[in-house]
């Protein structure tokens, strides 16, 4: 006995030396699994509207075309307006003859004597502004492209998931009722209906998984990026509706911060500086002459005057057609006008049918649940009928899809809103544009005590395009 216990001592004390000099080794290797386990264990970025629209600015190739085209406009702009450069020429004579040569040596400097450059300047500086407003709203345009792209990936991902979860329950029943079959406790047609049912739910699904796939194609398409690197879609929910302003500031807001509108008066403001351009250009620049000449080996001056004279051409089509497009500006202008007062008439009445539904729409997938739950418990407990179960199913699925749709619509109503507007509603509006509050009107004092506040307008009561109050 002693023996044996002096012969495995050294082997304990040799296993202990070895734990002692593993151990440093064992705990690095578990802090780095530890470390691991928790990156691995950290919830994967999403990406919500707001990160789709801060995205979309800068890779989406819409927004850098609708970039490219205010710079191209900017220049067409610009292009006319610039004053022509100045000629110096050199020329030598008498080449290949006895005689000396003359060498001439001669600048030509144009001068507008009617002013048709200053005018093209001021036409120039008018379409610039036009261009960048223009260029404001295509990106504001592009925007919404973005956001309906991102709206209807979100709304395919959650109804993938509805309808996955609905597959897996309605699996499920049909694998308890067909082993319920073989033990002769469930008739045959029940069986068969809940097995036809299953697989009906595992086609919505497959069809769910292909929209799934086209949206986020599209919606990567439209962010500039690859289809496999578009992140997972944060869950679509319905945003906050805050009060919409009345009709009279809403149209108020509205013909302020559209670019549309400033786009389309800078448009009139450039066609009619160009008319005047055009109807100055019946004379043409001239030309003042000056340099040297050497002739006869003796150096002398030179100077002149050119002055073409309108006999042939007096600029009758330009002006036909500054006249023209004059017109044509005019005529877009009266145009935005009316768009911009249709566009905000028809989003305040959207948004107000939407907000006066909020209360109830934003319970169905609430309720969709509990009686899906219900009938689940029921019928396994032998309350309810499988009609009963398939039907709860069914409304579980639509009220899903309800929800989802109302959220959708939610986001679409304010966005356009404040789209038209040219203001966002409040400050968590993912659109890059300026709060509503910094653009309304101020309220002007009153000496009299004011009166209650009526109450909002309801949904059915639609601000008049003119922009009075309803």
């Amino acid at each position: 006995m002693v023996s044996l216990v002096f012969s495995v001592a050294p082997r304990v004390r040799r296993y202990a030396f070895g734990v002692r000099a593993v151990s440093p080794w064992l705990a690095a290797g578990a802090v780095a699994a530890l470390g691991t386990a928790s990156l691995a264990a950290q919830p994967a970025p999403v990406l919500d509207l707001a990160g789709a629209l801060s995205q979309a600015r800068r890779t989406a190739p819409v927004l850098r075309a609708a970039d490219a085209r205010g710079e191209a406009a900017a220049g067409r702009a610009r292009e006319a307006a610039q004053y022509p450069n100045p000629t110096l020429e050199w020329r030598r004579e008498n080449l290949g003859s006895a005689l000396l040569p003359d060498i001439f040596t001669t600048a030509y400097v144009p001068v507008d004597v009617t002013g048709r450059r200053l005018a093209l300047r001021e036409a120039g500086r008018a379409g610039v502004r036009r261009a960048a407003a223009d260029a404001v709203a295509d990106r504001r345009g592009a925007e919404w492209q973005v956001a309906q792209g991102w709206l209807r990936a979100a709304m395919a991902e959650g109804m993938r998931a509805a309808l996955a979860s609905q597959a897996a329950a309605l699996e499920s029943l049909a694998a308890t009722n067909e082993a319920r079959l073989r033990e002769g406790t469930v008739a045959e047609a029940e069986a068969l209906r809940t097995r036809l049912e299953a697989d009906r739910a595992r086609l919505a699904l497959a069809t769910a998984e292909g929209e799934l796939a086209r949206a986020r194609g599209e919606l990567a398409r439209l962010l500039g990026m690859a289809p496999g690197g578009l992140p997972p879609l944060a869950a679509l929910g319905p945003p906050v509706l805050p009060d919409a302003p009345d009709s009279a500031e809403a149209m108020a807001v509205a013909r302020r911060a559209r670019p549309e509108l400033t786009a389309r008066e800078a448009g009139v403001r450039e066609a009619a500086a160009r008319l005047r351009a055009e109807q100055r250009g019946v004379l043409g620049d001239a030309q003042l002459q000056g340099g040297s000449k050497v002739t006869g080996g003796f150096l002398t001056g030179q100077v002149g005057v050119a002055l073409p004279l309108p006999l042939f051409n007096r600029n009758a089509g330009a002006r036909q057609r500054a006249r023209g497009e004059l017109a044509e500006a005019e005529a877009a202008r009266d145009d935005a006008e009316g768009a911009v007062a249709g566009g905000v008439h028809a989003a305040w009445l959207a948004y107000r049918a939407v907000q006066g539904t909020a209360v109830a729409a934003s319970a169905f997938g609430a309720r969709g649940a509990a009686i899906v739950a219900s009938a689940r418990v029921a019928y396994r407990e032998g309350q309810g009928t499988l009609l009963e179960l398939l039907d709860a199913e069914r409304a579980a699925v639509e009220a899903a899809r309800s929800a989802l749709g109302f959220a959708a619509e939610a986001w679409a109503v304010r966005l356009e809103l404040e789209r038209a507007l040219g203001a966002r509603l409040a400050p968590d509006g993912p659109y890059d544009l300026p709060l509503l509050s910094t653009l309304a009107p101020a309220p002007s004092p009153s000496p009299s005590p004011s009166p209650a506040p009526s109450p909002s307008p309801s949904p059915s009561t639609p601000p008049s395009p003119s922009g009075s109050r309803p």
